[in-house]
């Protein structure tokens, strides 16, 4: 006996939900994700097919299934006008469930994920998403790390190109710790993984944060003596460290300043 399909419509404007809530899904008795999108994909879906989809998204991957695999899947569902309209139970819309199953990927699958999509994703899931000024805030941050690392490497750079061997290995060393912490997580900011990891963005912050100590503490103690000694001298010469610490935590504000819930 054919079983009857209630029609299902992709929602409008208004987001309207489909049908009845139906029973949930058990996990075990799934077929496989892309037997599950052709289901949805005949005509007469019913709503029950949709929260079936969803439900097969979520699962781990199966025997002989790459990520790769999965990731392509998950591109075709939002690359369908129909099908990434759909919303199954409590208004999930496949489009959103597509979007966050591709960061859950991982690297490097969520950075095949613009920040905006995934923004959208996480909000319709009734997640706090990272909040930050767009546009001005985000150069700033960009500008002030990476200008801050050039500065910090510059030395270092001369003495790689003219020093002994053991200065030369110095020099690289130095650069290498710079470039990790500047512009490494500047050029990381607005990726996937950053975005959807909280602990990975502290990481990042911190990595910027930390060199700025100790400019601050240098900074402090050429005041110190300054004031000890009743010369301006070493004042004035306290504006440079006293930058670089600023430019440092400036940085790490405006590319990193709102975390996630």
């Amino acid at each position: 006996m054919q079983r009857s399909r209630s029609a299902l419509h992709a929602p409008d404007t208004t987001g309207e939900l489909l049908g009845e809530i139906p029973a949930p899904v058990s996990q075990a008795e799934l077929p496989s994700p892309r037997a599950l999108l052709e289901e949805v994909r005949s005509p007469g879906v019913a709503r029950a097919e949709v929260d079936a989809l969803l439900s097969g998204l979520a699962k781990p991957l199966g025997p002989g299934e790459s990520a790769r695999e999965r990731a392509d899947l998950l591109h075709e569902i939002l690359g369908d006008e129909q099908v990434r309209d759909y919303m199954g139970s409590g208004g999930r819309k496949v489009a959103h469930v597509a979007v966050l199953q591709l960061v859950e990927l991982g690297f490097p699958y969520a950075l095949e994920v613009p920040p905006e999509q995934y923004a959208q994703a996480r909000a319709a899931s009734g997640h706090h998403v990272v909040t930050r000024r767009e546009g001005k805030n985000r150069g700033m941050g960009l500008v002030a790390t990476t200008f801050v690392g050039a500065l910090e490497s510059l030395p270092m750079l001369f003495l790689a190109l003219d020093g002994r061997p053991s200065e030369v290995a110095l020099a690289l060393a130095w650069i290498l710790g710079v470039a990790l912490t500047s512009f490494v997580p500047a050029a990381l900011a607005e990726t996937g993984p950053v975005v959807s990891r909280d602990g990975l963005r502290t990481l990042l912050k911190v990595a910027v944060v930390l060199p700025a100590l100790p400019w601050l503490a240098a900074a402090a103690l050429m005041v110190v003596g300054s004031l000890l000694d009743g010369s301006f001298s070493y004042a004035l010469l306290a504006l440079l460290p006293l930058g670089m610490g600023l430019l440092r935590l400036g940085g790490a504000k405006w590319l990193y300043g709102s975390s996630a819930d």
